[in-house]
């Protein structure tokens, strides 16, 4: 019991310095946001969930972080998503949704697959742009707007963002 009295309060110092960390992160990430914003603004976390709103909760941004996170329940099943995908994070924002994937494949070969899919789906392209590690589409349908993003990362990561908002309404 002796040798294992150092080695659980070593554990244990570990374990509070982590917790301890992420309150610093938040406290620090709150502050930053305070001081661009101007507002006061509140950070709730629940595990890999962060939720930041300022004033009377109007202006909201949930952000869910981490691995194994599930595609949202109300995602729209007319968007391209690829045959193979874990999802990174899951932003709402001002009412946008964002998400990122990873995934693997040419980033050129995952590019045309969604645009054949998006059109397939009957969504209008407004947008494309390829370069050799990166490429962007965009399109229009009854009123929403979707936009992809394709990024090589490394030699077999790809990362897809996808934003999907409604249309501003012109006046």
């Amino acid at each position: 019991m002796r040798h294992r009295l150092p080695l659980l309060l070593a554990a244990t110092a570990i374990i509070l310095l982590a917790a301890g960390c992420q309150k610093a992160a938040d406290a620090a990430t709150e502050a930053a946001i305070e001081r661009a914003s101007g507002q006061k603004v509140q950070l709730d976390r629940d595990g890999n969930r962060l939720r930041i709103s300022a004033g009377s909760g109007a202006d909201e941004v949930s952000v869910v972080t981490g691995e194994g996170i599930a595609l949202p329940a109300d995602f729209p099943d007319d968007l391209f998503l690829p045959a193979d995908y874990g999802v990174s994070s899951v932003m709402d924002v001002g009412g946008a949704r964002l998400l990122n994937l990873q995934s693997r494949g040419a980033v050129a070969t995952v590019f045309e697959d969604a645009r054949t899919a998006m059109q397939d789906k009957g969504w209008s392209q407004t947008m494309a742009m390829q370069q050799a590690d990166s490429a962007m589409l965009g399109f229009s349908r009854d009123g929403r707007e979707a936009a992809y993003t394709f990024t090589r990362h490394g030699d077999e990561q790809l990362m897809i963002g996808i934003q999907l908002r409604e249309q501003a309404q012109r006046q």
